[in-house]
């Protein structure tokens, strides 16, 4: 197992741009297009060129959740935007796919052309991309976020005009300026934040469109109701969770305890890793449950107040892959609870944030160093030792982006926990690993 973070950080640093890639003929569907649901098509612009989003290592296309919500409030049309979620781990060549998807975006949409976003290696893959004269004549202009910096704008002759927006408090790519492409150097952002953040959302909506955003607040719900809607997909490979049921619970809030076992609503999810819409409360906090072949896993995230169509879960990847090796380690074990905590908008750096669990502070210096840029804490009893000795498991010391921590949940009872980023607060229960499936907190 110790081969494995090794690997995964010798990827990251591959160039995502044709010089290695492993092939396979393992088919893959999660590159497909995917329709928003119709409820979300009312009152919006559908006049624009649509946007074709695409993430980075280990990422899926909620990287970009935020900005597509972003767009919304200003009157896009979530049927405009795309997420164009890529296998990152298996290095396949995935220009090919990346053109098949555009082509079909163009035609869904009955647009010339489309906007394109890169972030970290999806910035690499869109340059590649570019390089083929008619494929760079799809784009009508491209944002380059988070990633190396190239000696001129994308297109043979460097013809696409590029915005490149970069970060000095981005120790995985620090980025330049691009000669010939309009940049943006941001001063603290992390590699995650450089994506996440407003100062990007403003610069990227005005190099679109030729002015400033209305808003950069997602629009609260007036309703008593709001709608969600999303994607299932495999950790880190973006397989379609297909066949995979996702049962949803309304939840108290100060516990993270079911108030029914009755489900508010039992989805299936299709042959693309759709799922949704359903409605759910205005301000609820709820509990997404996926269930598929393998082992079930829970989300827990903050109250929902707003229509959201860009909700992904992940289920746990083929236990035959990169990915799925990687994540064995994971116990099965009805005497402890497996969590896993996302920070989705921002790393977790010591001495400028703070993640803890019941009290016990994670962000220390030892597991939340910036140059690892940690989003994903497994926590769990490494030790087998049924005590929280908060040291570091081997299997994920040496990975970028996750940070692995000896963490006891006894499950003996029933009881809550409590885990507070930077003062936001989400409450969750302790679940048997074997029987009851893995939790899973995000802070979005």
């Amino acid at each position: 197992m110790k081969l494995i973070p090794f690997i995964f950080w010798f990827l990251a640093f591959i160039p995502v741009n044709g010089i290695l890639y492993i092939n396979t003929s393992e088919e893959f569907h999660g590159d497909k297009v995917v329709n928003t649901p119709t409820y979300f098509h009312q009152n919006c612009d559908d006049s624009v060129f649509p946007i074709v989003f695409v993430h980075g290592f280990l990422a899926s296309g909620d990287s970009y959740e935020k900005q597509a919500l972003r767009f919304m409030a200003n009157g896009l049309c979530p049927h405009r935007l795309f997420m164009f979620d890529w296998n990152t781990v298996s290095m396949q060549d995935n220009t090919e796919k990346l053109d098949a998807f555009i082509n079909e975006v163009l035609q869904k949409t009955d647009a010339p052309r489309v906007y394109l976003v890169g972030h970290s290696a999806g910035g690499g893959l869109s340059y590649s991309y570019m390089s083929q004269p008619e494929r760079a004549k799809k784009i009508e202009a491209y944002v380059h976020i988070g990633a190396r910096a190239d000696i001129r704008p994308p297109g043979k002759e460097g013809e696409v005009p590029t915005l490149n927006i970069y970060s000095k408090g981005d120790p995985i790519v620090p980025g330049a300026d691009i000669p010939g492409a309009t940049n943006l150097k941001l001063t603290e952002e992390d590699h995650y934040q450089v994506v996440t953040s407003n100062a990007s959302f403003e610069a990227i909506y005005e190099f679109f469109f030729q002015n400033q955003p209305s808003t950069n607040d997602p629009v609260i719900s007036q309703r008593d109701s709001v709608t969600i809607a999303g994607k299932a997909v495999s950790l880190g490979e973006n397989q379609p969770m297909d066949n995979a049921q996702i049962t949803i619970f309304e939840l108290d809030s100060e516990s993270g305890m079911r108030l029914s076992d009755k489900p508010l609503a039992t989805l299936s999810v299709d042959s693309l890793g759709q799922w949704g819409p359903v409605e759910v409360k205005t301000g609820a906090v709820v509990e997404y449950e996926l269930h598929s072949e393998g082992r079930t896993v829970s989300y827990f995230r903050q109250a929902i107040n707003y229509d959201n169509p860009f909700i992904y879960l992940r289920g746990l990847p083929s236990p035959s892959s990169i990915a799925g090796r990687m994540l064995s380690s994971l116990p099965s074990d009805d005497h402890q609870s497996v969590v896993v905590i996302f920070t989705s908008d921002r790393a977790t750096v010591h001495g400028r944030d703070h993640l803890s669990v019941d009290g016990i502070e994670l962000s220390t210096e030892d597991f939340a160093t910036a140059a690892n840029s940690s989003i994903a804490w497994f926590l769990f009893d490494a030790n087998q030792n049924q005590k929280t000795d908060t040291t570091s498991i081997p299997t994920f010391a040496l990975a970028p982006f996750l940070s692995g921590v000896d963490f006891f949940f006894d499950t003996t009872e029933s009881i809550s926990h409590r885990a507070n980023f930077n003062g936001r607060i989400i409450n969750f229960p302790n679940r048997k690993s074997a029987s009851e499936g893995i939790v899973v907190i995000v802070f979005d």
